[in-house]
């Protein structure tokens, strides 16, 4: 039987789950964690008096051989410190053994000691974690420093090494195994690692981790490494890869053409220009990654612009937009980042304000042809109006509100119980609907949602409430039979050099969407013309301050306007205060002072100002005309997008937590720079096909 208990220093398979009756593996759940074979060490067990704990170590008898003695069933490995024990065992075979301390060979069974007791169970220790090499580090005054850096084997690791480095040697004579560990000779005992000190330091850094943060490595430059003409890779694609190569090579292509033409005519001076091959691809791949990142939403638009002005640009343009650029930013991956809110597109004609004017003729977009989307060319006729008003008559106030889509009827003058509309309160979602932006592969189909509060259509009525429903007309003769239509008249004074940018704010009131506010500035100046308040005609119902601007505190505090007094809406004392007129025929009239039929009227979305104010004009630059959508009307692009894809310009941004709304005067200057744009790109255009200023006259020459 005593062959069979070779098996006790390996761990039963069956853990505490054993039902064997004789075992032939050990375990480990008896008084703590057992102990491995052939590694314990009688100073490093503390123990209670016993009768186990106390007999001497001498040869053992056939009860300590036999697994049914009256030590109760199978031998069970006990716990003990895994730290002292293996450091005992470092110990043991670091130093050589004296005759005093070496004991008979005897089965491993035989000698382990059976501890009575133990302070607390020790979990075993983190895998590949070491321990010190010797007992006399443990209670040392460093020991909490050479305990950190140094870490604890796994338990059992060392046996199971000795093992199998024993069993690969035949069996003792005897036919038992040999206890493997202290007792054992050298050969079968593999060397424990030495333990890390400070007269043994740990070695340099390894392959993996390399020697690249030192001083030396950080302060030498990086080189910019070779790229092919294919985009970067980004973490949300604005376009699919297809559409970003394409457009990067037309870029390149363009690029490559001014650099060759740059190359040829370049002197000593202008050598430095030239962009070697590597560096026109890094040039091309960094414009399409900036539109890529900055401005994701109208990434293929902006390249485009980009594509075009580069196809305008002769060799002396390229030449000065090479001087611009510092060399240094092209020797590394990264571009100046520039904020397009704090570096705005400059617009340089080299012309006079006068010149300038005059060439506004060659930009008039005629509205002839686009009654169906809101311009109304000619006066409506005394039967359509009056047919109007026949059908207003028949719906008895009954309305359709243009927010939450609800039938309601309103009261002009007020009802008997002086309710201004039924329904009761408006729930709406005065946000915009938009499709949420998809990654690059991405096919699934996305719901619309609310820019507002980011809910999906049909999610909530509403994330906002106003008190009454509201309406708008959008037919002129309806318009026309609560304020007909005036044409401009004539009007001497008006210098013939004047261009004039308006924009108007409408509110709610009982007789749909009114004029609130209207504000003329000149062009190109920017010089406020006219800016006043006006009182409506209807009740209102909501002062639509979100988008207008106009507060009801701005209603309240405004000043009577004084037909003498020139028009002037800025304080000295402080802030801006405007006047205010009693109705919107005298803000008409007060606009009509300021242009003639000749004059040029500038404006974003003519047709809404226009019906506002019930004015027929003749000489109009509409940029939505001028700018025209890809799909054509009514699709159209919005002022604010225009001026950041255009002129890297942002306006109608909201600061701090109130919103404020729209500035109508912000609105009729940028729609003003707009224009000026695009006569800088007319005169460009001009001068490529061989026009020319002469300045003596103020006259443009055609070309011969």
């Amino acid at each position: 039987m005593s062959s069979f208990l070779s098996f006790k220093h390996i761990p039963c398979p069956a853990g505490n789950k054993c039902a064997a009756f004789q075992c032939l593996f050990g375990h480990g759940n008896n008084n703590g964690s057992g102990i491995i074979a052939g590694t314990r060490s009688s100073s490093t067990v503390t123990t209670k008096p016993s009768t186990t704990a106390s007999r001497p170590h001498s040869a053992p008898s056939e009860d300590d051989d036999d697994p049914t003695s009256s030590q109760g069933g199978p031998r069970k490995r006990q716990k003990i410190d895994q730290a002292l024990a293996t450091a005992g065992s470092e110990e043991r075979i670091s130093r050589p053994p004296t005759t005093a301390s070496v004991a008979p060979t005897v089965p491993a069974t035989a000698q382990s000691t059976k501890p009575s007791s133990l302070t607390r169970p020790i979990s075993p220790p983190a895998l590949g974690r070491r321990i010190s090499s010797t007992l006399d580090r443990l209670p040392a005054a460093n020991g909490a420093k050479e305990k950190n850096a140094t870490t604890t084997q796994p338990k059992l690791t060392p046996h199971r090494r000795t093992l199998s480095s024993t069993s690969s040697n035949k069996p003792p004579s005897g036919g038992k195994l040999r206890a493997s560990g202290l007792d054992s000779a050298p050969t079968s005992t593999p060397s424990p690692t030495p333990a890390r000190t400070k007269k043994n330091p740990p070695a340099g850094p390894s392959p993996s981790t390399g020697t690249a943060s030192g001083p030396s490595a950080s302060s030498s430059p990086k080189p910019r490494k070779v790229e092919s003409l294919n985009p970067r890779h980004l973490k949300s694609a604005p376009a699919s890869h297809e559409t970003r190569i394409r457009l990067l090579k037309l870029l390149h292509s363009e690029l490559k053409r001014l650099n060759t033409e740059l190359k040829k005519t370049a002197k000593d001076a202008d050598t430095d220009l030239v962009l070697s091959d590597q560096e026109l691809i890094w040039e091309a791949l960094d414009q399409e990654e900036a539109a890529a990142v900055t401005k994701p939403t109208i990434y293929s638009q902006s390249l485009r612009n980009a594509i075009m002005k580069l196809k305008r640009m002769n060799v002396q343009q390229w030449k000065e937009e090479r001087r611009t650029l510092d060399r240094r930013c092209r020797d590394t991956k990264k571009r100046p980042e520039q904020d397009p809110a704090d570096t705005p597109k400059k617009v340089v004609t080299g012309l006079q304000p006068a010149q300038e004017v005059l060439l506004l003729r060659r930009l008039l977009t005629s509205v002839d042809g686009l009654a169906a989307h809101g311009y109304v060319p000619t006066l409506p006729t005394a039967a359509e109006i009056a047919k109007a008003r026949d059908g207003m008559e028949a719906a008895q106030g009954w309305e359709k509100c243009d927010r939450c889509d609800r039938r309601f009827q309103v009261f002009p003058g007020r009802s008997e119980d002086g309710s201004l509309t039924s329904g009761g309160a408006c729930t709406f979602h005065h946000g915009k609907t938009y499709f949420p932006e998809r990654q690059a592969g991405d096919k699934s189909k996305k719901a619309k949602r609310y820019l507002c509060c980011g809910q999906e259509i049909g999610d909530s009525a509403g994330c906002a409430e106003a008190p009454h429903h509201v309406f708008k007309v959008t037919d002129p003769k309806r318009l026309a039979s609560i304020l007909n239509y005036a044409e401009t008249p004539a009007n001497p004074s008006v210098p013939a050099d004047r261009a004039v940018c308006f924009d108007c704010e409408m509110c709610y009131t009982t007789y749909g969407l009114e004029l609130v506010r209207l504000t003329a500035t000149a062009w190109p100046t920017g010089a406020t013309m006219l800016d006043v308040l006006v009182m409506p005609r209807g009740e209102i119902l909501d002062l639509n301050s979100r988008f207008s601007g106009v507060w009801p505190d701005d209603m309240a505090q405004a000043e009577m306007w004084n037909n003498k007094e020139v028009p002037n809406c800025e304080s000295k004392d402080g802030p801006k205060r405007m006047k205010i007129v009693p109705s919107p025929e005298a803000a008409r009239d007060l606009l009509f002072s300021l242009i003639s039929p000749e004059t040029p009227l500038i404006g974003h979305g003519l047709e809404n100002d226009l019906n506002a104010v019930r004015i027929i004009h003749p000489t109009l630059i509409d940029t939505v005309l001028l700018h025209p959508h890809k799909a054509g009307l009514p699709f159209r692009y919005g002022l604010k997008r225009l001026m950041q894809e255009r002129l890297d310009r942002k306006i109608q941004v909201e600061t701090g937590s109130k919103t404020l709304g729209h500035d109508s005067a912000e609105d009729a200057r940028a729609a003003g720079e707009l224009v000026h744009l695009k006569i800088m790109e007319e005169w460009q255009n001009m001068q490529r096909r061989g026009w020319k200023l002469d300045a003596s006259i103020g006259a443009f020459i055609p070309p011969c």
